[in-house]
């Protein structure tokens, strides 16, 4: 099984590119990004397919995550 690459869109300069980070699964994939974004979207990644993108809203609390469609 391969893993799931997590592609965590950063609130910079256009220079900036994402952070990518690898995961074992989609729910730790969703955990990570929970932990290390405090607003906007991800994308997840299964090798070169897009699984989806990930939006998060909410404030400081009682947030929750939208799934787009690929």
């Amino acid at each position: 099984m391969s893993r799931i690459h997590l592609s965590i869109e950063q609130r910079c300069s256009d220079s900036c590119g994402p952070m990518v980070v690898d995961a074992l699964d989609v729910p730790t994939a969703l955990a990570i990004a929970d932990i290390n974004m405090r607003d906007g979207s991800a994308e997840l990644w299964d090798g070169e397919h897009r699984l989806g993108r990930l939006i998060k809203h909410g404030g400081d609390y009682a947030t929750f995550w939208e799934l787009g469609r690929n």
